[in-house]
């Protein structure tokens, strides 16, 4: 290991489970189909031909997060469409410019980017040394996460800053909880070889992340003022998310807790920041979301998921998902599975 160089940015000889899947290799059609697996399809160029290309890729699925780094050897041009999910990037040893439709930084060991589901993204000017971390998170598990947080499930998509600070308080919080995961997972006996561990190391993950990073649910998350909700106001979300499929109408909510609709639609605005029907939808979008995810494609078709969870007209329903979650149903339908490695 390099001075000054912690755990979770050191190559490794080999790996054993539950430590994940290891890629070498210096050809270049090898390199980005490694790539695309990893992490979805892309573009790939040696920025310099007489320069040999040295991937190691290193991957680890947990529930809700993978957990990574590659390196290249030399400069190279990688350019890809939305991912779908959330990504931090970071470069564990050395540079490289990353860059979306929001802005390119030039990321390095204390400074980062996260990146949107929603935008493509490229990685160029890497340094021969350069090593890239990355940490991805499922939308809806990072959502959910922010559900609890706030008492309420998010209505609008999640959006974060691009540039992160790794060497802030918060920011060097998180980058420590990514580095307690990558020492476990150095172990067979490690913390991540159990399924509810891994999970909770998971959600710990998520929980520093969007305490880190500014997002557009931040100033909610912050806000001391924020008063406890009312009685009636929980019993209206959980009646949303556990009846979600059998409610037509915003009279049904204020008819079971015993308020008139104006008096429900006000309680919710200031007590949950959005309507009780607005709350609704993006229940079931979640649940129609992790539905598509763990559906089989053999056996079940996106528009009959769509419509067990009350969206019938599928046209309408690809805009809102695609919106969300960056990517169609049918394609989260077909995705490999993200269970863990």
């Amino acid at each position: 290991m390099e001075p000054g160089e912690s755990a979770e940015h050191e190559i490794l000889a080999e790996v054993r489970p539950p430590a994940g899947t290891l890629v070498r290799t210096s050809d270049v059609d090898e390199a980005s189909a490694a790539i695309s697996r990893a992490y979805a399809p892309h573009k790939l160029q040696v920025a310099d031909r007489s320069q040999r290309l040295d991937l190691q890729l290193w991957t680890n699925g947990m529930p809700g997060l993978d957990f990574g780094y590659c390196q290249m050897g030399t400069d190279v041009r990688l350019y890809a469409p939305p991912p779908g999910y959330h990504v931090v990037v970071f470069a564990g040893v050395g540079h490289l410019r990353v860059g979306s439709e929001q802005d390119s930084v030039v990321v390095s060991r204390g400074r980062g980017v996260v990146v949107s589901p929603r935008e493509p993204v490229f990685f160029e000017d890497w340094s021969e040394d350069c090593r890239l971390v990355t940490a991805r998170f499922e939308p809806a598990a990072l959502e959910g996460v922010l559900s609890t947080l706030l008492g309420a499930a998010p209505v609008d998509p999640l959006r974060f800053d691009f540039p992160i600070d790794l060497e802030a308080p918060r920011g060097g919080s998180f980058l420590r909880t990514l580095q307690l995961l990558r020492s476990e997972l150095d172990r067979p006996d490690g913390m991540t070889a159990d399924p509810v561990m891994a999970g909770g190391l998971a959600n710990l993950a998520m929980t520093g992340l969007l305490r880190a990073q500014p997002h557009n649910y931040t100033d909610r998350l912050t806000d001391s003022r924020r008063a406890e909700k009312p009685a009636n106001i929980r019993n209206v979300i959980d009646l949303i998310e556990s009846r979600a499929t059998d409610i037509v109408s915003v009279t049904d909510l204020a008819d079971a807790v015993g308020l008139s609709v104006r008096a429900l639609e006000e309680g919710f605005r200031r007590h949950v920041g959005t309507s009780p029907m607005a709350y609704l939808r993006g229940h079931r979008l979640a649940r129609a979301h992790g539905d598509l995810q763990e559906g089989d494609p053999d056996h079940t078709t996106a528009s009959r998921i769509a419509r067990r969870w009350g969206f019938n007209h599928y046209g309408r329903f690809t805009a809102t998902y695609q919106a969300r979650y960056g990517v169609s149903p049918v394609e989260t339908l077909r995705a490999p599975s993200r269970s863990p490695r």
